[in-house]
């Protein structure tokens, strides 16, 4: 992440859309990350609806567009929000360094990706906070819109002044659980589950914005909704640790909202570009009551709430009909305890059958693996599986009521191995509290003792991760204490243990990262500095990848500029599992004590929290109160609702799976133009907007074989990235005899209006491919010079036929090893011809290139070069397209 500078001048009007051309080119990376148009955004005359809306959101996530575009949540609330009549929802997300350098070097403000419009323009823009160390990322995107970094900087305008910066939200996990170390930068903050919630508050915001309220009396409002969190409302009580209101009639304590899955709003976006996650992805149940003691997601988000079965097979089916996407996956906490996924899993098999589509889980329960949910696993392609045991020994499992016996482990990998699974993923954690050295010995035991009991099935190759536990609010560990340098000699016995092992890859977590994490995941207000201050010392999510070093240097010095290094320290070398060597009376007055997230209503009682952590000294597991017994938690009840378990409907007889036709009957040539803004997209990712679109059109399209089945589609000659191509060539085969009009009819719906299916023919099946009926390339462009005297029309034309008339025309590069070498590039240049000679210097060409067997050619970059060795000074190339491919003359058929 590069260095904060000044804050960025918004040198356009407030609510004008940004120059995009200008700031996104060929010199930003993945420049199709900015271009907001996915398949699914609702066509919008942004001018008009901008004006008439009540309220316009910007959601966004402050990460780079591949991880934020494939978040469902972010998909579902933006989709819901644009379905509310008089709201708009736009989005943004994390520029990479060098979009945000160009911004800053341009004094341009960070825009939304559909409208272009800066951020600082819209009524509200929300951050999704799922991560401890993602603060400094939001505090990156709020400078580069210019809004203040902090909330009480923001002024009191009304919201509907020009010059009234939007109120800031922040929701997600890390938000919900403790919102404190967060708290000065955020105007509120959305607690829980935000289906709901976020249409509210829409409601609330537009009726205050119509009203002409001042923002502080606007927040007033907002904090009288139930779930919204106004930081500037409250301030520390007595004892300086717990969050107090400010004022009458503001509620002491802000309970998180809970909301029913809504599916459907799942398939709201299809990205042109790979992303983390590149696969539909449906929410089959919210919540989880298994009870694990370190888990602060299945903590925060109970009740569990099933989905019913009907609804996610019609969500999962119209969406892979609407999406063209090749996997989907069902999403929840804990997908086992499903009761319904064995009968849903193979219902989607049998209606998917011949789909070519494939099923992956999230990490899963290795106690309800069985054969049922193996055998609706994967598809054509059988993804990987993972397993969290959590830790190395039946005892310290029970501690942690992970509920998992050594006997239900085995089994569980005894059953995937025979459904043909050799690779498996572990997850286990070290320092949990009542963890002895054995214990994490234990680890190292389990995985022998895995593959010496698998053996008879094959060899088991494990990929293990092994992360630092950190305590989190509201869990029964939260007032745990965790110790770095016991961290680390704990990571060492463990490596040295498993050196001994074959077939074993591992991953550790980073302590220091550890260590930060668990630092701000606990704090308090006074952690505001400290966030500010890492950011502005350049550390990012990204940085951890990039540099660790730098940015734990960049927190550790951010923490003692702030003068917390003592308590930073104190937290490094904490006592070690402190709380179990209490007595029971000393543990409960501890407990007690008031924590800086206190004021956040999860729903749990701290009581029932302070309880559990006695019963995890004790090593009693409480059953999952989903399928047993409650065990008065305190969540279920009016406010938050019920656990809804469903039960299991009878599995249907699974049909067999089909493997996708490959029979070759018939073969299209089809003429294509890809223009506009899609010329920023990669070679691969058209063939991957292709194959999706292939699959929306329903078109009886041949596949290959193998692993990895795949429409037998070919591209001519990719275009180069930002070049736009006017006369395109794509081959494309069939299983039975089709109409070209009719495949033109059926396929062009489902592109983008930028690519324009221009022709379509039939050729021979078996011929010769597309690649070698290539005969030429057709490129025109403009060369200018890039400094000094403009260039007179003699010296270009000197220039030109000093170019044709060259016997060689030497090209050095390298080869795909590295290895330098050299080409005579002559033989490929048929024609260059200088179109059009503009006053200022530049000159427009059109070039005839030929094209060999292996697709080798000129490019338009060569000739920039050699023109420029003629002509004395360097030249570069704008307006360049390739007007055509020039084929062969070719058989076809009437």
């Amino acid at each position: 992440m590069s260095m904060p500078s000044a804050p960025v001048t918004v040198a356009t009007s407030a609510d004008a859309p940004v120059d995009f051309d200008a700031l996104v080119d060929l010199g930003i990376s993945k420049p199709a990350r900015y271009l907001g148009n996915e398949l699914g955004v609702q066509p919008r005359d942004w001018e008009a609806d901008w004006k008439e809306v009540g309220v316009r959101w910007a959601l966004t996530y402050p990460e780079v567009y591949e991880v934020g575009a494939s978040n469902s949540g972010h998909i579902i609330l933006y989709s819901i929000l644009n379905a509310v009549p008089g709201q708009l929802c736009d989005r943004s997300y994390l520029p990479a360094p060098d979009l945000a350098a160009r911004l800053r070097e341009r004094g341009a403000p960070l825009f939304a990706v559909e409208s272009r419009r800066p951020l600082a323009a819209f009524d509200i823009l929300g951050f999704s906070l799922s991560y401890e160390l993602g603060g400094t990322n939001i505090l990156e995107m709020l400078e580069l819109a210019g809004i203040p970094i902090r909330a009480a900087d923001r002024g009191d305008l009304p919201l509907a002044h020009p010059d009234a910066p939007p109120l800031i939200f922040a929701g997600g996990p890390t938000a919900t659980s403790n919102p404190e170390p967060f708290a000065a930068f955020f105007d509120f903050v959305a607690l829980g589950d935000g289906e709901e919630l976020l249409p509210e508050i829409g409601l609330v915001v537009a009726e205050g914005r119509a009203a002409g309220l001042s923002r502080r009396a606007l927040l007033k409002d907002l904090a009288q909704v139930p779930g919204v969190y106004v930081p500037s409302l409250y301030g520390p009580g007595a004892d300086r640790v717990s969050i107090e209101p400010l004022e009458p009639g503001i509620p002491a304590r802000i309970q998180r909202r809970t909301a029913t899955p809504m599916p459907h709003y799942a398939m709201g976006l299809v990205p042109h570009i790979e992303t983390v996650h590149d696969r539909l992805t449906v929410e089959i149940r919210r919540g989880c009551t298994r009870g694990c003691r370190f888990c602060q997601p299945g903590m925060l988000t109970r009740p569990a709430r099933d989905v019913e079965p009907e609804a996610v097979i019609e969500a999962v089916e119209e969406g892979m009909g609407r999406t063209g996407y090749a996997d989907f996956s069902l999403l929840s906490l804990s997908c086992s305890d499903y009761l319904a996924l064995p009968a849903v899993g193979v219902e989607l098999r049998n209606r998917l059958a011949d789909k070519n589509v494939s099923l992956t889980l999230p990490s899963q329960r290795v106690d309800r693996f069985d054969e049922n949910i193996a055998h609706i696993l994967g598809g054509t392609r059988k993804a990987g599986l993972t397993f969290a045991p959590e830790a190395g020994s039946q005892r310290l499992r029970d501690i942690v009521n992970k509920g998992l016996t050594d006997a239900e482990l085995l089994a569980g990998v005894r059953t995937a191995m025979e459904n043909g699974y050799r690779k498996l993923k572990l997850y286990f954690m070290i320092g949990l509290p009542g963890e002895t050295d054995a214990d994490v010995l234990g680890i190292a035991d389990t995985c022998q003792a895995l593959q010496r009991q698998c053996g008879d099935l094959g060899r088991l190759e494990l990929n293990l991760t092994i992360s630092n536990f950190t305590p989190k609010p509201h869990t029964p560990f939260q007032w745990h204490s965790v110790s770095t340098g016991e961290f680390r000699r704990r990571q060492e016995l463990l490596r040295g243990a498993l050196r001994q092992l074959r077939g074993l890859k591992t991953n550790f977590t980073d302590v220091r990262l550890s260590a930060i994490e668990d630092f701000i995941g606990r704090g308090d207000r006074q952690l505001a500095p400290v966030i500010e201050a890492a950011w502005r010392a350049g550390a990012g999510l990204d940085a951890w990848f990039e540099s660790a070093e730098r940015s734990y240097a960049a927190w550790t010095g951010a923490i003692e500029a702030a003068g917390l290094g003592g308590r930073y320290r104190q937290l490094e070398l904490g006592a070690w599992s402190a709380t179990e060597a209490m007595a029971a009376a000393a543990l409960e007055a501890f407990c007690r004590q008031s924590l800086p997230w206190d004021h956040i209503d999860s729903g749990l009682e701290k009581r029932w929290l302070a309880e559990d952590l006695q019963r995890a000294l004790a090593a009693t597991v409480v059953p999952d109160c989903s399928f047993a017994g409650c065990s008065s938690c305190g969540v279920c009840g009016p406010e938050l609702g019920h656990n809804v378990v469903i039960p299991p409907p009878p599995i249907p007889p699974a049909q067999p799976q089909r493997a996708p036709a490959s029979e070759r009957v018939d073969r299209l040539r089809i003429g294509f133009a890809k223009t506009g803004s899609l010329a920023l997209i990669s070679h691969l990712d058209t063939l991957r907007m292709l194959e999706r679109a292939l699959r929306r059109s329903s078109l009886p399209v041949s596949f290959s074989g193998g692993f990895h089945p795949l429409p037998r589609l070919q591209l001519a000659l990719p275009l180069p990235l930002g070049v736009e191509g006017l006369g395109e060539w794509l081959d494309l085969e069939f299983t039975e005899q089709v109409d070209p009009a009719l495949v033109r009819a059926r396929l062009q719906p489902q592109l983008p209006a930028e690519f324009q299916l221009l022709s379509a023919l039939q050729v021979p099946v078996f011929g010769v491919s597309l690649s070698q009926e290539l005969e030429a390339a057709h490129w025109d462009f403009v060369l200018q010079p890039q400094a000094g005297a403009p260039l007179t029309s003699q010296q270009w034309q000197q220039a030109r036929s000093a170019l044709l008339a060259s016997q060689t025309l030497a090209w050095q590069d390298t080869d795909k090893k590295g290895r330098p070498r050299s080409r005579d590039c002559r033989p490929f240049l048929l024609d260059l011809v200088i179109a059009e000679l503009f006053p200022d210097g530049p000159a427009a060409f059109d070039l005839r290139a030929a094209v060999d067997s292996s697709g080798r050619s000129l490019r338009p970059e060569q000739l920039q070069h050699w023109l420029g060795e003629l002509l004395g000074q360097p030249l570069t190339v704008t307006a360049l397209r390739r007007r055509a491919l020039l084929l062969k003359p070719v058989l076809t058929f009437n």
